[in-house]
């Protein structure tokens, strides 16, 4: 798997919705400025906020498979032979 970031790049991203509808977005440098913009938000009637975490990206190659244990048997698991 490989792991994209930038240190330009914003690490979060707030996706303001207004009736379930997504109006605007803004690009945080850190938690914190995420919840002050959230935070600006909360008054507004039918608005509602979400917080995207834009820190981790897949590439186009990566398989996402689980580990090699996870596709052994449960030891307690007794199939019919």
């Amino acid at each position: 798997m490989t792991i994209e970031r930038s240190v330009e790049e914003p690490v979060l991203r707030v996706n303001v919705y207004e009736h379930g509808r997504l109006v605007t977005r803004v690009a945080c440098e850190s938690a914190e400025d995420a919840a002050d913009i959230a935070a600006q938000w909360d008054d507004v009637e039918g608005i509602e906020c979400e917080v995207e975490d834009l820190g981790v990206r897949h590439g186009a190659g990566d398989v996402l498979a689980p580990e090699p244990e996870d596709l052994m048997p449960d030891p307690e698991y007794r199939g019919a032979l």
